[in-house]
């Protein structure tokens, strides 16, 4: 029989539930410290955990096999990327450098099949309270999701990151795919008993151009404006450099002071420009990223950097300065965008990622319909990707963080309405 529980009248509802989940807290976790890494929160709608749901042990008789992956792994990881449509430079070997210089080291794992990487994810931990985190995978795992026995190592690849985690003390692994909001590659996700969640880290819609025909056809493809601009830029002498070399420091210390020029402005701060540096050792090392300046007579006034996975490319860091309003324009951003898609073609781009855009229907009220436009202008198709499922390990701790954050949240917009 239900036990009633006596309410004081003098006590605002959100804050007998903070108390009592203050005090279920301190029971459960002690008096472990609270560190500055703790992942934004979950929201109400991951509230009901359950058991996870029954999948194949991780190494059975049909020859598939997880493990954690060594640095002699790395040819076979990238070429499983480059290879797969859903893998992207966050889940490449080199974004670990970012990661790592981010405070959430990687963690990389991967999935044999009769002897072949047929399915791989790095994973950043984040830790939120003394020994115990959570995983995540950017845009991760990567596996061909089209392949007959997707359903299959999906499966495996899940019951291994579980295994993987309850060892390393870990509460949740948060999956966050680069697959198409809608297509076929989703219902595994869910048939395995993932958690869906209402939002992503990574920005969920994106432009993506085809640059695969000639470049008369890739051109032909922007509207009419964006042409306009970018053949005003050349005539008016807009010079556009390309830099490769991965000692190239000027170059990189040119786009990290756009890049805050550009924050400054719009009042948007990322999470820090030294990572920048970082970023373009690592890819320009391989020989897969080149930055694009676009100048103005002596003066920059754009600057971004590309990176090249496969037949994919990505419109990674950028910046620009406002042009004078008493000058002609000369569109800088447009032609240094322009030569970004020619560089990524010589690069082996078939796709270029524009890496942004503001949820699609939003309409002109969205803070970043601005760039959305900027984007889209230079033609291709805009995309939302599927989202983010949680794998719960570790259900209890998991439910108890969920109340935390979610009784956080409830007392901000009380305190928000007040």
């Amino acid at each position: 029989m239900a036990r009633s529980i006596s309410r004081p009248n003098d006590t605002p509802m959100v804050g007998r539930l903070r108390m009592a989940i203050s005090a279920a807290a301190g029971r459960v976790l002690g008096s472990t410290r609270q560190t500055t890494g703790f992942v934004p929160a979950l929201t109400a709608f991951d509230q009901v955990v359950g058991e996870p749901a029954h999948r194949p042990p991780t190494d059975g008789d049909d020859g598939m096999w997880f493990r954690e992956a060594h640095d002699d792994d790395e040819p076979a990881w990238q070429m499983l990327l480059a290879a797969s449509p859903s893998g992207d430079f966050l889940q490449a070997w080199a974004w670990g450098s970012v990661a790592a210089y981010d405070g959430e080291p990687p963690r990389r794992f991967v999935l044999e099949d009769d002897g072949e990487v047929v399915g791989l994810v790095a994973v950043q931990e984040r830790i939120i309270y003394g020994n115990r985190s959570v995983w995540y995978a950017p845009h991760g795992p990567v596996l061909d999701y089209a392949h007959p026995r997707a359903d299959e190592r999906l499966a495996v690849l899940v019951d291994g990151l579980q295994r993987a985690g309850r060892e390393a003390g870990a509460i949740a692994v948060r999956l966050e795919p680069r697959i198409e909001r809608g297509s076929p590659a989703n219902q595994p996700f869910e048939r395995l008993g993932l958690r869906p969640v209402a939002h992503t880290a990574q920005v969920g819609q994106t432009q993506l151009l085809d640059i695969e025909p000639d470049e008369s056809v890739v051109f032909a493809a922007t509207d009419a404006a964006t042409r306009r601009k970018i053949r005003r830029a050349a005539r008016d002498g807009v010079r556009v450099e390309v830099v490769t070399d991965p000692d190239a420091t000027d170059a990189v210390d040119r786009l990290v002071r756009l890049v805050r020029a550009t924050e400054e402005r719009s009042g948007v701060a990322g999470r820090g420009t030294d990572r920048i540096g970082v970023a373009w050792r690592a890819f320009a090392d391989r020989g897969s990223a080149a930055i694009v300046e676009a100048w103005v007579g002596d003066r920059i006034m754009a600057s971004g950097m590309v990176v090249v996975v496969g037949d994919r490319s990505f419109y990674l860091f950028s910046g620009s300065l406002r042009e004078v309003p008493s000058q002609p324009k000369a569109f800088p951003s447009y032609a240094m965008q322009w030569q970004m898609i020619r560089v990524a073609h010589k690069m082996g781009a078939r796709t270029h990622d524009l890496w942004g855009i503001e949820p699609l229907g939003a309409g002109p009220a969205h803070p970043w319909h601005g760039i959305g436009t900027f984007k889209r202008s230079f033609g291709g198709r805009s995309v939302a990707w599927a989202g983010s499922w949680d794998l719960v390990v570790r259900p209890q701790l998991y439910l108890l963080r969920t109340a935390v954050a979610t009784a956080r949240g409830w007392r901000g917009r009380v305190q928000r309405a007040a």
